[in-house]
């Protein structure tokens, strides 16, 4: 019998190990194993706040709330970041906005000189066609300024459902100067009735841009350059399930294997110095995961580079805004 009581002892004293180690473990590694996803889930751009699990307060309440001031802290700095880097990207388009501005400019000059000159001379058919020729360049003139400042635009996030193939047909047209002074042909595919695809329509035009500037950029920096500069637009829904995909891709000298796993990292660029900041590709990684979406990039030295950026589907219908 008294050989019996330490071996009961020593059994409660096992169960109560157990109990406290159970204890411990959902007291402990529970919380810790949920802020390592959220850790993560701000990694991929998700600046959500973190809500409360329980209704009382316990130790890890105030991990709480520095972590939520931490993910407010970074959803502004990021905020920052991406509206730096599109004044950037707008510094570059106004030199090719200038450019195209000149044409339809240059014919309001020569159409309007004609007019005062022979105005007295003129029949009224003719004078009616000059008219509805300044009326059309001056249009010309507003669409291109207009896109340019739709695109400089500062606004808040908004997710809506949006026509992907509007928004990489705008941001083609807000690069064609450099991509016309470039040389470069520039090939699209996009299928008809493509499914609403959920993000932020001015953001997706910065990513957009950003990748068919750096193509441009790619084309023209290739030593020696191809003799027929590409770069091809393809919109697939069939690579992913629940995403639509955006192909960019150009027919330049590749990234090298030991350079394409940094190329999203913060400040590395491969560019000359006064050329680039290194912050391009990083923000776009940015936008697309906050939009839910993700960027994938494939390159072969001596080939060309396609990046693709897949974007999450929506059920919702289409918000159509107005003029």
């Amino acid at each position: 019998m008294v050989g019996k009581v330490p071996l009961f002892f020593a059994g409660a004293l096992l169960i109560l190990m157990v109990l406290i180690a159970t204890l411990l473990s959902r007291q402990l590694l529970d919380p810790l194993s949920r802020f390592t996803s959220y850790a993560e889930r701000v990694g991929q751009g998700d600046f959500s706040p973190i809500l409360p699990t329980r209704k009382y307060r316990d130790e890890f309440s105030q991990l709480t709330l520095a972590f939520n001031h931490m993910i407010k802290e970074l959803d502004r700095r990021h905020r920052i970041l991406v509206e730096s880097h599109k004044l950037r990207a707008i510094g570059t388009l106004v030199a090719g906005v200038a450019h195209e501005l000149n044409n339809p400019l240059n014919n309001i000059m020569l159409t309007s000189s004609i007019l005062q000159e022979d105005f007295r001379t003129l029949d009224d058919k003719a004078k009616l066609e000059m008219v509805q020729d300044l009326l059309n360049e001056t249009e010309r003139a507003l669409r291109i300024v207009r896109n340019l400042l739709d695109f400089a635009r500062e606004s808040e996030a908004r997710t809506q459902p949006i026509r992907i193939e509007q928004s990489v047909q705008e941001s083609i047209r807000l690069v064609a100067n450099q991509i016309k002074l470039a040389k470069v042909k520039i090939e699209t595919e996009m299928p008809k009735d493509l499914p609403a695809v959920h993000g932020d329509d001015q953001m997706l035009k910065q990513v957009f841009v950003n990748l068919l500037l750096n193509a441009v950029e790619a084309l023209n920096s290739a030593e020696p350059p191809p003799r027929h500069g590409v770069i091809r637009i393809r919109v697939r829904q069939d690579l992913r399930q629940g995403y639509v995909a955006v192909l960019i891709e150009d027919n330049g000298p590749g990234i090298p294997e030991h350079v394409l796993s940094r190329i999203f990292d913060p400040f590395f660029t491969t560019k000359q110095r006064k050329k680039g900041t290194g912050l391009g590709l990083s923000v776009s990684q940015g936008i697309v995961g906050k939009l839910g979406g993700m960027i994938e990039v494939e390159s072969k030295v001596g080939a060309g580079t396609t990046f693709v950026v897949f974007l999450p589907t929506t059920d919702l219908p289409f918000v159509v805004h107005s003029q």
